[in-house]
């Protein structure tokens, strides 16, 4: 009877992840029930590591991006796999060259989107009164904008370079995720431990630190490995119009605009295009799967 008990007490000590396995499970075994549950999320993830591998040793694969040769509109051959284009250069080293500019900047817009967002949303519910009602006001008027219209507004304002293009999608990525910030914050500040931590004379940094960002993990999460994708598609609509990152830094959107005069040279639109997708399905496979895995209305679906 006694063992029994503590066998039963030893059980309930025991920590469960989303997945009901104990959260000290080898690794193995929690890749395979990940398998088994998402596997399209799986996929998306090797896809999403495999663009992130190219993308940083690029240069080690492919050579040179610049390097120009005489075999000028060449197909893709045995010695370039992709061809070359106007200026005689690789175009594998090209297309990685763009992957590796793509991944930067989406991952630095990213950064940039979350802090402001963090700072602005939490600021906002926790101050109240004026401050939230003009702070809510002004992210209304920056909505009302369509998100390209917005993205080619501040490009025309900081001007150009793969700096401003990140700090543009970067305010964009803010704008769009405050209210998210905002809610979660408004939730986390209802709870009786944050009334214990202001009866305890805990300091609003102290409260916004330690009780409630821990909890803006999950929606953040879910949100920010759905817009990966739209920050590459920002950078190639940019990049396409003519207003994304200047030359001679390769981006998958410039090849494409390129691609559009030479038309008799399919190579050239084919695999920018290609490498363009394929990033964009990965991030939004993983998206949907991170999704399912923290919205408990999903879970079981």
């Amino acid at each position: 009877m006694s063992s029994s008990a503590e066998f039963t007490e030893a059980e309930a000590r025991i920590e469960f992840d989303l997945y009901g396995l104990p959260v000290k499970a080898p690794w193995r075994q929690r890749a395979l029930r990940l398998l088994r549950q998402h596997p399209l999320g799986a996929f998306g993830m090797v896809v999403v590591i495999f663009v992130v591998f190219l993308a940083a040793v690029g240069p080690l694969i492919a050579g040179d991006s610049e390097l120009i040769s005489p075999n000028i509109l060449a197909g893709p051959s045995g010695e370039y796999w992709f061809g070359t284009d106007r200026l005689g250069r690789d175009y594998l080293a090209r297309v990685i060259a763009g992957a590796r500019l793509s991944m930067s900047l989406a991952l630095g817009a990213m950064a940039i989107g979350v802090g402001a967002a963090l700072v602005l949303g939490m600021v906002s519910a926790y101050a109240k009164g004026l401050v939230d009602l003009l702070l809510q006001r002004l992210i209304d008027m920056m909505l009302a904008f369509p998100g390209l219209v917005l993205l080619l507004l501040l490009t025309q304002v900081i001007g150009r370079g793969w700096q401003s293009v990140a700090l543009g999608m970067g305010i964009i990525f803010a704008v769009s995720m405050v209210r998210i910030v905002r809610a979660s914050t408004l939730a986390t500040l209802a709870e009786s431990y944050v009334e214990a931590a202001r009866v305890v004379g805990a300091s609003p940094y102290r409260i916004l630190w330690r009780h409630v960002l821990p909890n803006m993990g999950p929606p953040l999460l879910i949100y920010v490995t759905a817009l990966l994708g739209g920050a590459i598609l920002f950078e190639g609509a940019l990049s396409f119009l003519g207003l994304g990152v200047p030359p001679p830094e390769p981006s998958w959107g410039r090849m494409l605009t390129e691609a559009r005069t030479l038309w008799k040279y399919p190579h050239l639109s084919i695999f920018p295009g290609v490498a363009m997708t394929i990033a964009v399905l990965g991030f939004n496979l993983v998206g949907d799967s991170v999704r399912d895995i923290f919205d408990p209305r999903l879970r079981g679906a």
